[in-house]
């Protein structure tokens, strides 16, 4: 089939679908580039931690006659960034209406910690949580949203670390369940929430509270929002309550089409 002859026949299946003029040129040069990788922060990968983000987004968006998104965001961790924990989704979406979700999920990692005796010995005391995500797959098809679903295991502990190493202290672990999801008119993304606390009321008790989002904005698969943070309460008898927030990130971000 002659190039030409392509370029007719998607305009064609374009303009059933309503694009029409510029919109529908740059479409057509889109689809006929293929899949368009993207990193964010640019130039990014699992293999290296970027100098100025906790994280690293990578994939690629192929907007053919079927639309495939492939999104993995790595985050790293914070004492040892060769490690990373991964939170990763690949998309179907067929006429605007989802097709197939499958999750990527794997490895562990301490994202950022808690100083706790900042002001008496620095990093001797440093309150942090190792995530670890599991399992996934493919998504289930729901009749009432035509859309699919997939859930993923997200678990982990939290305890204390001394100069990023271990504590010989207990440390408290946790489990939670992830869930991923693709809804027509392009609503994709993923989403972890962690509540969970433990220890002893004559040693150390730790709270904590963690949120991890990632999801196109307002319909569209070149725009997403990328949220991850978290807080600590923790109690001692000798310091009584000490609470802790961070906003690891909170980032909206955009993958760009082929000029």
């Amino acid at each position: 089939m002659s190039s030409m002859l392509l370029v007719v026949i998607i305009a064609a299946a374009l303009g059933v679908n309503g694009l029409s003029g510029k919109a529908n040129d740059e479409t057509i040069l889109r689809l006929l580039a293929g899949p368009v990788p993207f990193s964010f922060p640019p130039n990014c990968t699992k293999a290296h931690k970027p100098a100025d983000s906790p994280f690293c987004a990578t994939g690629f968006l192929d907007i053919g006659l079927k639309w495939v998104l492939n999104f993995d965001t790595y985050i790293f961790d914070v004492f040892e960034p060769d490690k990373t924990v991964l939170f990763g989704l690949n998309a179907t979406i067929n006429r605007g209406m989802p097709e197939g979700l499958d999750v990527r999920t794997g490895g562990c990692a301490v994202p950022a910690y808690y100083d706790a005796l900042d002001f008496l010995s620095p990093n001797l005391w440093q309150v942090a949580s190792k995530v670890c995500t599991a399992d996934g797959g493919p998504g289930k098809y729901d009749p009432s949203t035509k859309g699919y679903t997939a859930e993923f295991v997200v678990s982990g502990d939290t305890g204390v670390y001394s100069y990023g190493k271990r504590s010989a202290l207990p440390f408290i672990p946790f489990n939670a369940t992830g869930h991923a999801y693709i809804n027509p008119h392009f609503d994709v993304g993923l989403n972890v929430t962690v509540a969970d606390s433990g220890g002893s009321p004559e040693l150390l008790q730790i709270t904590l509270k963690l949120t991890n989002t990632i999801n196109s904005v307002n319909g569209s698969l070149f725009t997403w929002h990328l949220f991850s943070g978290f807080s600590f309460d923790v109690y001692s008898t000798q310091t009584g309550h000490r609470t802790y927030s961070r906003t690891l990130f909170d980032k909206t971000i955009q993958i760009k089409s082929p000029s």
